[in-house]
């Protein structure tokens, strides 16, 4: 039900015999080659900058400025390479239920829609590179043209691409439907600016659009850019221009590099057997609980959460390594999977997690204070989720195992205590001031490499270059995603909405607001799926809070928290399809336990609303403010 892009991966290597898809995949391999060595040129100035000036007080001058062009390299190369290996996800719910000639049409209209969008902001391209031709940085002296250079070839992947995969349908249905998208933009271009588009009628159109784009498929980053266009393109609210600089503008700045570097370590930790030893320690701890195991996989993704910040490495790491002991134990695939889903819902507060870092770059909400601030919330739902496998434990009959002696555990803590004193590391850097979330994830990759490489030797020259490719690969999706939710947020803004939400919700007073955030975020978490959810409310509603006297931390981890419940929401809540893949099962298997553990999630989550003090009590500690 949801989609890996409207491009799979097998089906891309269909055409790679042509002389055009050879071509097009040279172009894409230097693509990602030129990525995966600015990566690591990044993490290099990053660490550098931060030893330097803890130890001898200098800095690396620049960096921020080579941090903008890397991430707007990746949002548009990465992004467009992405695209084209179907990496980009999709709701397919709707589609999923239409016939094979009505999927072509679907996945045709898709491939259209992806081509007009990347001309648009393609297109507008050019002439910003025109007019900022004669601008440098400040440090480096850096063209602004390059700064957009990567915009203007990254839509022309995307349209090579769309290109390709409509190769791959009926000649008849991608010109009868290539028709049917260029009739709706001679109608956007003939209605632009009239009368009527800042009455009531363009919220019905930007609505009927948003839905009938979801359902057809189209990627959530383009559906949000495309929403963005549309209202800038009706009301000419602003001119064409803009439209290319905001997208630019999206892929965000130095603060923004924290995740592709976190990611990075996740998938370092994921391809050098740390979950493995993880696990191995937890299971000698707790495997002879009721539940034991799956017992296991909660407090395992609490401690997976804290070291990758990406969701999926987490539930990679932590569930693979466990198929295995689960199987021989005699669990339930689905209900396995539906522990493993609501326990990456419970680890989106825990530091470093990818929820945190956005909602703290586009707000003013300190990054440091939400480290700290979503550990003991996450706890308290983890402990939730562990008396509920308790007692399903006893009423379904699941065995405990047996009790490992004080010889493997030792062993097993002796494998592990490295990558457990982790993320203690990470905190303690922030807190004590050696370097902010960005430098100190910096830190995570070398020590990530130092552990992986040299002390398990688990990843070589070539594995280390694919894992490379991997979270370039990720990172041009989730960055792509992040331009597309600029565009929006821009539009959103643009209308006087954020003024209008606020008002509603004022009228809630404050013991409901918090209520209503969780509502919200949960439904928009489930649909878009994105960390987009995070980006767009996060700004939106933060004024509401500070107005009504909500304090702004506890209105940031209610909002993670409620964005991780809304990723498993089934039939369309993505985490949940990850966890179903990583445990083997199917969603129908798993979604009925999953019930069970998204109520507890609530509760859990509704419980952590109304205590001010699960929230408060470690940022003060350490006197951290939000």
């Amino acid at each position: 039900m949801y989609a890996q892009g409207v491009v799979k991966v097998e089906q891309t290597a269909d055409l790679r015999g042509s002389g055009e898809a050879v071509w097009l995949k040279a172009f894409d391999d230097a693509c990602i080659s030129f990525l995966n060595i600015g990566l690591v040129v990044e993490v290099v100035l990053v660490f550098t900058n931060t030893a330097a000036r803890a130890f001898h007080s200098e800095i690396v001058p620049g960096i921020e400025e080579t941090a903008q062009l890397f991430l707007i390299c990746v949002a548009f190369l990465g992004g467009g390479v992405a695209y084209g290996r179907g990496r980009f996800m999709a709701v397919t719910v709707i589609v999923d239920t239409f016939s094979p000639f009505w999927r072509q049409v679907a996945a045709s209209l898709v491939e259209w829609s992806v081509i007009l969008i990347a001309l648009v902001i393609g297109g507008a391209s050019i002439p910003l590179q025109i007019m900022n031709s004669g601008e440098h940085t400040t440090l480096l002296g850096i063209g602004y043209v390059w700064m957009t250079l990567p915009v203007t070839l990254g839509c022309l992947l995307f349209i090579l691409h769309a290109g390709r995969a409509l190769l791959r349908n009926p000649r008849t249905v991608n010109i009868g439907t290539g028709l049917a998208v260029l009739a709706v933009a001679a109608i956007v271009a003939l209605t632009g600016g009239t009368a009527w588009a800042n009455a009531w009628p363009i919220y019905l159109l930007l609505i009927a659009s948003f839905v009938a784009l979801i359902g057809l498929g189209l990627p959530v980053g383009f559906v949000l850019g495309a929403i963005g266009m549309l209202y800038i393109l009706e009301t000419n609210a602003a001119p064409l221009i803009a439209i290319a600089s905001t997208a630019q503008r999206g892929a965000g700045g130095f603060i923004f590099l924290a995740l592709p570097f976190f990611i990075l370590t996740g998938f370092i930790m994921d391809k050098g057997g740390i979950g493995d030893r993880i696990v191995a320690l937890l299971t000698a701890l707790l495997g002879h609980l009721r539940g034991g195991l799956l017992q296991v996989m909660i407090v395992g993704m609490y401690v997976a959460s804290g070291i990758s910040g990406s969701k999926a490495a987490d539930m990679a790491a932590v569930g693979i390594p466990m198929n295995e002991s689960l199987r021989r134990q005699g669990y339930d695939k689905g209900e396995a999977a539906a522990v493993l889903a609501a326990s990456a819902a419970m680890g989106e507060s825990i530091p470093p997690s990818i929820a945190i870092l956005a909602l703290g770059s586009v707000t003013s909400v300190s990054t440091g204070a939400l480290f700290l601030a979503g550990l003991l919330p996450a706890a308290t739902i983890a402990a939730f989720l562990m008396a509920v496998v308790y007692f399903r434990a006893l009423r379904s009959g699941w065995q405990p195992g047996p009790r490992a002696d004080i010889r493997t555990r030792l062993i097993a803590m002796r494998g592990a205590i490295i990558p457990m004193m982790l993320p203690v590391l990470l905190i303690y850097g922030i807190v004590d001031g050696i370097g902010t979330p960005t430098e100190m994830s910096s830190f995570a990759v070398m020590m990530g490499l130092v552990v992986a490489v040299g002390l398990y030797r688990e990843i070589g020259p070539r594995k280390f270059w694919n894992v490379l490719t991997e979270t370039n690969l990720l990172g041009g999706m989730i960055f792509f995603t992040f331009a597309g939710a600029t565009l929006f947020s821009w539009s959103l803004a643009l209308e006087g909405v954020p003024g209008a939400v606020a008002a509603a919700l004022e009228g809630l007073g404050a013991h409901f607001f918090l209520p209503a955030v969780i509502a919200i975020t949960i439904v928009l978490g489930a649909l878009l799926e994105s960390i987009v959810t995070v980006i767009i409310l996060g700004p939106l509603l933060l004024p509401v809070a500070l107005q009504l006297g909500v304090d702004p931390l506890q209105y940031g981890i209610v909002l993670i928290e409620a964005f991780g419940i809304g990723s498993i929401v089934p039939p369309v809540g993505l985490a949940l399809y990850i966890a179903c893949a990583i445990c083997g099962t199917e969603m129908h298997r798993a979604a009925r336990p999953v019930v069970v553990y998204l109520i507890v999630l609530c509760v859990g989550l509704l419980l952590v609303a109304a205590v001010p003090w699960i929230t408060f009590v470690l940022p003060r500690a350490m006197h951290f403010n939000g």
